[in-house]
């Protein structure tokens, strides 16, 4: 990167970015807190089924049909037989799945395709290249309740059309997804980034119609995105799930924009817990990494560590996406490897240096810096040491520009973390998928701040790569609910 060509090339940009001649989304009317529809983010960490069905109708009211079968669907997962009951309610509702289609894994020349059944069943993905009639048929290894079939052998940069179809060749979804590019080129190649949906943003349609519409050809949805403070009960967590799967907005962007996810610490039991241990009670972390990994399409499912950590190439992009919650060591805190622990941390330094991507996109679930909160439930009150060792790699590397992600505090904001010898590293934290509550848009030390969003605020970000003039490019975008562009930094 080229950190003195940043802030001169930043622009401030308030632009329509969506519709025919520059016409504005209009915007979903966001309940006030005196409406009967408002859920606050109390009530939705308190997730009762009366709360649960307002965020459902929140920004629109579902069908009584929808809304009766999450009833008995959280019913029957909370139950003392939960697979056979929600095998009878969707047998009752006429329904032939649970969740899915939803993407994710994109790759240059594949994707895998994840769906939830309410019975063990085979499914078939068949794929279709755009403007073409021949199709290509990939089939489930086994029957499975939850199947993610790997299709490969695409080509890069091509878009697909693809149907899931059951072993009755009933169809049970559809959509459409494009390829990364195997290597840059002068078209950008966007991915859509954020965190925080907190259950209630996941019913608001805006921000994910805007990433379809702007073009993203994958999403990263970092932390705090569907489950709610359920700590290990199962059923809860599935319940929370069960009311993703049924957000219409959330269906048609899983279905048509591969999804990446890391959970946070509402994801993972509760607010700021992480680790084995949480306020007197003990964590069944291998029975929430099992859980998580089966309820999200990420690569890596089935990889046997200890974490949900992982690295996966798009095109020129390297992801890797740390798991900041379940590797923590409380009796090490404010020791070297508390954080990550010991085995993570040598995997992430060890991705760093051996990758060969143009970019590199690290994420932590919280934030990398200091400056908000002072460091409150992150790397400045855990692993300062830690985190020192990951920035000296990024120091070294030679032939890749990395950026960090993070999320955990609501509201959006950039940084330029200074560093020897005139340095920077950048981090972007985008917050504000859920229009919720959190500290103030800017860090009393501004030094490194280059914008600031407040909490409260609706938003989404996206980075866009490119080579031009065969040097690599990359642009960082922050999009409101309205399709205004707030924010455009250069990164050269």
């Amino acid at each position: 990167m080229n950190p003195k060509n940043i802030l001169p090339r930043r622009k401030f940009i308030t632009l329509t970015a969506c519709g025919i001649g520059g016409a504005v989304m209009a915007r979903a009317a966001v309940p006030s807190a005196q409406d009967p529809r408002f859920v606050s983010l109390k009530e939705a960490h308190q997730g009762t089924l009366e709360i649960d069905l307002r965020i459902m109708n929140q920004f629109k009211e579902q069908p009584r049909s929808v809304q009766d079968f999450y009833a008995a669907g959280r019913a029957a997962l909370t139950g003392p037989d939960p697979e056979a009951a929600i095998a009878e309610v969707c047998r009752a509702a006429g329904r032939r799945t649970i969740g899915g289609p939803m993407l994710g894994d994109l790759t240059a020349t594949g994707v895998a395709v994840w769906m939830h059944l309410p019975e063990a069943d085979k499914v078939d993905v068949v794929v279709t290249r755009k403007g073409r009639s021949a199709s290509k048929v990939f089939k489930s290894a086994a029957a499975e309740r939850i199947q993610s079939v790997r299709c490969e052998g695409l080509l890069p940069n091509t878009r697909y059309a693809y149907v899931v179809r059951d072993s009755k060749g009933r169809e049970l979804g559809s959509g459409s997804f494009a390829t990364a590019p195997a290597e840059l080129s002068e078209d950008p190649f966007q991915i859509a980034f954020g965190t925080c949906f907190h259950k209630v943003g996941l019913h608001r349609p805006e921000l994910m119609k805007l990433v379809q519409e702007r073009g993203s050809k994958a999403m990263l949805v970092l932390g705090d995105s569907a489950v709610d403070d359920r700590k290990c009960d199962w059923g809860l967590i599935n319940a929370d799930y069960l009311l993703r799967n049924l957000s219409p907005v959330w269906q048609q962007l899983a279905a048509n924009v591969p999804v990446f996810t890391s959970w946070d610490d509402h994801d993972y039991w509760h607010d700021d817990s992480s680790g084995t241990f949480s306020r007197g009670q003990s964590i069944d972390v291998d029975g929430l990494r099992k859980i998580w990994k089966r309820q999200w399409n990420n690569p890596d499912r089935e990889a046997r560590r200890k974490g949900v950590y992982f690295k996966t190439r798009m095109g020129p992009v390297d992801f890797i996406c740390l798991d900041t919650r379940s590797c923590r060591l409380y009796e090490e805190r404010g020791k070297l490897n508390s954080y990550l622990g010991a085995e993570q941390m040598a995997w992430a330094k060890q991705q760093i240096e051996e990758s060969t991507a143009p970019f590199i996109l690290l994420s932590s679930g919280t934030m990398w810096s200091d400056y908000i909160s002072n460091g409150k439930d992150s790397w400045g009150t855990w692993d300062t040491e830690g985190r020192e060792e990951i920035f000296q790699v990024i120091d070294a590397k030679k032939g890749s520009k990395v950026v960090l992600l993070s999320g955990d505090r609501h509201g959006a904001r950039g940084f330029a973390i200074p560093r020897p010898g005139g340095k920077k590293i950048y981090e972007f934290e985008v917050a504000t998928l859920g229009g919720v509550p959190g500290p103030e848009a800017f860090g009393e030390d501004r030094s490194a701040q280059l914008f600031g969003l407040p909490s409260r605020s609706w938003a989404f970000s996206e980075f866009a790569f490119r080579e031009v003039g065969g040097v690599p490019q990359a642009t960082f975008r922050l999009v409101n609910e309205r399709g205004e562009v707030l924010e455009t930094i250069a990164l050269e």
